[in-house]
């Protein structure tokens, strides 16, 4: 009995962690950051990241794709968050060409947030929003419509981002790129309400 009641606990802790799956993907993000609170003044930084997921919302039609060191919450991690307004005209007329981020209204919006690099509640948190610089997508997944492949794929160049408060003191430079495939599944976090 004792046995049959592990082989059970085995198959249930299986079937939970293959539910739990994240976006498997590579890329990187490189640059500079000035960030005078947690003393970042130019240095030379690369992302790294090995968590990249999709957050889609079929009923307004939006796409918020993460591209993060860790699968920790956003406010524990450094990352990437890219915003598009409308993935379904992006995937139909965009792809393969260079987007502009400096419109504020524009499909694409980049932010970067530095939570683990500058921790703490004393300290301004570390939100910059991309003011220039291009994304090009060359693939898109957006899950309600059909698609020929899951993946999502981009390259950004020379994205600048500030913080609107002190825009010359407070930003970042960054290049680099990012792919990943859409695995739909329990996020890898527990939330509690």
């Amino acid at each position: 009995m004792v046995a049959s009641s592990h082989k059970a606990l085995a198959c249930i802790l299986c079937v939970w962690l293959a539910g739990c799956a994240q976006g498997s993907g590579e890329g990187n993000a490189v640059g500079q950051v000035w960030a005078p609170d947690c003393g970042l003044d130019g240095q030379p930084f690369e992302l790294n990241p090995t968590f990249f997921a999709m957050q889609p919302s079929g009923s307004v039609e939006i796409i918020d794709i993460v591209v993060q060191r860790g699968s920790d919450l956003k406010s524990f991690s450094d990352g990437l968050s890219i915003f598009i307004r409308d993935p379904e005209m992006l995937k139909e007329t965009m792809l393969g060409s260079d987007i502009d981020l400096q419109m504020l209204d524009g499909p694409v919006q980049m932010t970067l947030y530095l939570n683990a690099t500058c921790p703490g509640i004393p300290r301004l948190p570390v939100v910059y929003a991309a003011v220039s610089g291009t994304i090009r997508f060359d693939s898109l997944y957006v899950p309600w419509l059909d698609n020929d492949t899951r993946e999502t794929s981009a390259t950004f160049t020379n994205v600048e981002l500030v913080d609107y408060q002190e825009p010359e003191e407070r930003r970042a430079v960054l290049s680099g790129d990012f792919r990943f495939l859409f695995e739909r599944g329990m996020p890898p976090q527990l939330f509690q309400y």
